[in-house]
This record gives C-alpha cells, sequence and structure tokens, in this order.
C-alpha cells in the first residue's frame, strides 16, 4: 500500500504533492464549517426578527450572508502558509491571498450595511415619518460606494505595494479635475443630509417650490422627484432644495376659504342683513369646522359698484377633495336662499344717461367746453337749454 501511495511524494513547484492535498482539505473545510455557520446564524436572524429585534437579526444575517467568504478567505491564508513557494509563485500568491482577504472583508461591510438601514425603518415606524425610510436608501447607497471606493484604492495599494500617500499624489491632475467636477455632486450630496436633519417634508407630501406644485415621490443622493399636479416629473437637485424656501401644503393644520359675495346697491338694509344672516346660518357648526376658528361674516365695503359680504372659515383636517364638495354646497346653498329672498347678486357694471332722458336731463351748461375745436363750442351752445325731443 505504501508503494502504491508513493506518488503522494512526487514535487512540483518545490512541494510534494501531499502538500496541495492538504491545502484543498483545509480550503474545502473551511467552506464546509462556513456553510454550516450560514446555516446556524440565519436561523438566529430568522429568531430576531420574529421577536422584534430587526437591527440584530440584520447584523446576524449580514454576517451569515459573509460567513462562507470569511471561512473560505481565512482557510485558504491558513493553508498556503503551510506550503512554501519558490519566491516569484509565493509573491503572487501572498497577492492573490490578500485579495481574496480583502473581498471577504469587503463583502462582509457591503452586507453590514443592512443595519444602519433597518435602524432608520425601525425609526420611521416608531415616529410616523416616511423620510427616515425615503433617506434609507440614500444612505445605504451611499455607504455601498464608500466600500466600493475604499476596496479599489486597496486594492491597488496590495497590487502596486505602495502606501495611500503615493497612490494619490500619483492621481496628479486627475485628482484635482475629479475634485472640481464634483463639486456640485458633493453639494446635492451634503444638501440631502441638510433635508434628513431638518426633515420639511415626508414622502407622499405636496410641497411647493420655485412655482413647481406636487408630491415628493423620491429622495436620492443627488437629487429629489417630485409629481407635479399636471403629471410631469420634476427632478430638483438637493442642494438647490435644502438652500431655498420650501413651502409644504401637505402639512397646513386646515384648508381656509374666503369669500367675498356682492350684491347690488339697491338692496335695502334689512336685505343686508337677511343676506349676512343666510351665510351664519349656513356656516353655523359647519362640516369641519375648527372650534378654535369659527367662521367670519361680516358686511364690510361699498365697492364702486356693489355692496360686499366678508366671508371666510377653515376646514380640517386637511382633504382637499372633501373642502371643495362642502364649498360647493355652500355657494349653491347661498344661491337658492339668496333667490328665494330676492337677494341680487352684483357684478360689474356701468349707468350711462343720455341727453334728454327724462330720468336725468343734462344742461349743456354745466359741460366744460374749453378745450374743444371752436366749431364744437358753437354746436354746444347753439344747444344749451333745447328741450329734449319727445
Amino acid at each position: 500500500m505504501v508503494g502504491r501511495m508513493h506518488w503522494l511524494d512526487d514535487e512540483w513547484l518545490g512541494n510534494p504533492l501531499w502538500r496541495y492535498m492538504l491545502v484543498m482539505i483545509v480550503i474545502l473545510g473551511s467552506i464546509l464549517v462556513g456553510m454550516v455557520l450560514r446555516f446556524v446564524l440565519r436561523r438566529i436572524s430568522a429568531h430576531q426578527e420574529k421577536t422584534g429585534h430587526p437591527i440584530m437579526a440584520s447584523g446576524v444575517k449580514a454576517i451569515a450572508e459573509s460567513c462562507i467568504f470569511l471561512c473560505f478567505s481565512v482557510g485558504q491564508n491558513a493553508a498556503f502558509d503551510l506550503t512554501p513557494f519558490p519566491e516569484g509563485v509565493d509573491k503572487f500568491q501572498n497577492v492573490a491571498s490578500d485579495l481574496i482577504t480583502l473581498l471577504a472583508f469587503a463583502r462582509l461591510a457591503w452586507q453590514l450595511i443592512r443595519v444602519p438601514e433597518a435602524w432608520m425603518k425601525g425609526l420611521s415606524s416608531r415616529e410616523g415619518t416616511t423620510l427616515n425610510s425615503m433617506i434609507a436608501p440614500m444612505v445605504r447607497n451611499s455607504l455601498r460606494t464608500l466600500v466600493v471606493l475604499l476596496t479599489v484604492l486597496q486594492g491597488v495599494q496590495i497590487i502596486s505595494n505602495q502606501d495611500f500617500t503615493t497612490i494619490l499624489a500619483g492621481l496628479g491632475v486627475g485628482a484635482a479635475a475629479l475634485a472640481l467636477a464634483s463639486q456640485q455632486s458633493v453639494s446635492n450630496f451634503f444638501g440631502a443630509i441638510v433635508l434628513f436633519v431638518n426633515r420639511p417634508f415626508d414622502m407622499g407630501d405636496r410641497i411647493v417650490y420655485s412655482g413647481s406644485d406636487g408630491t415628493i415621490e423620491e429622495v436620492g443622493i443627488m437629487c429629489t422627484k417630485q409629481r407635479t399636479l399636471e403629471g410631469h416629473l420634476v427632478t430638483i437637485p438637493n442642494g438647490k432644495l435644502s438652500g431655498d424656501m420650501i413651502r409644504n401644503i401637505s402639512k397646513r393644520p386646515n384648508l381656509r376659504q374666503i369669500h367675498n359675495i356682492t350684491i347690488t346697491y339697491d338692496t335695502p338694509p334689512d336685505k343686508i342683513r337677511r343676506a349676512v344672516q343666510i351665510i351664519q346660518e349656513l356656516l353655523d357648526n359647519h362640516e369641519g369646522m375648527n372650534e378654535a376658528l369659527p367662521p367670519k361674516v361680516f358686511f364690510n365695503a361699498l365697492n364702486a359698484d356693489s355692496l360686499n359680504i366678508f366671508c371666510i372659515f377653515w376646514y380640517h383636517p386637511v382633504d382637499w377633495w372633501a373642502f371643495n364638495a362642502f364649498n360647493q354646497h355652500l355657494l349653491l346653498s347661498i344661491f337658492e336662499k339668496f333667490g328665494e329672498e330676492g337677494i341680487d347678486f352684483a357684478f360689474p357694471s356701468q349707468t350711462v344717461y343720455l341727453a334728454g332722458d327724462e330720468r336725468r336731463p343734462i344742461n349743456i351748461g354745466d359741460l366744460n367746453v374749453k378745450g374743444l375745436p371752436p366749431e364744437v363750442q358753437k354746436m354746444l351752445e347753439k344747444d344749451e337749454g333745447a328741450e329734449p325731443p319727445a
């Protein structure tokens, strides 16, 4: 039997074949250990999720999804340490092992980003705001970008065998140009952070910004997406949005409506009082009334062509369509009640009296004819005092 296994002592790259078999056994064993750990940690994660510990569940699940690669990197490092190689091969093997280890820990960092994301979602559910859950994808993508950049830089360092300062210095003008070009991106990124801290709106809120009126659909790393009332999708850079005035329509405690109801000048005082009383009765304890903001109705102005009745009321909670339905009902009721009482609505008009009108005869002598052409003055003077035609 021993004679049959003599081929295990054959050498390749300075090592007997049995050493390579040992390397394979150690690596396969580490992968098997990683699979067992993943199975166990997944069970623990599911239990934590059921018992109401989402943050712990996310952290355990992140380790579970990375443990096979981690065990493989540890196993291959241990196995190749047992196997000496010639100088050229040994150098290549060390670089390869370091890169595998780097990728394993980069994957672990990538998966651990689940933890702050779960924390932000939990915070959102407790505070009753959707902004945290809206910002969570932005934070996740930012952290993943950071992990990728650090992994790439560390990988370049491993391959080139140089430190970070040398690598960054080697970028030279390219790095300066990249930094200059990314100024706007950096501004938008910090603008997103400002939006997260100040929380001027939540997901689905209707806001007015720079003349754009619509609901918030998404807040990203660089921009915020708003769906306008016309249906257009507007993209607003976060840097501008965070530094300008935002009107949050959805955060109003109530909706306010003002009416100026005009009636004709020949309306007698008792009917003016009745008009005010009708509107007060219609708004008495009305739908959506806030006791702290009762409606107000006053006869408040003598306009050029009408008598004005001022009416103001507030509606809550903020339901745009219910508010419009109530306002429509109010206006129709005013129309009906005024018609029953014989109260006429006024509209812009002018009364013109002609010369000879029995209701308002015009004395031409009262007119100022200065500045008119001489022939027109003579014509007016000739007609002065003439009897109006029958």
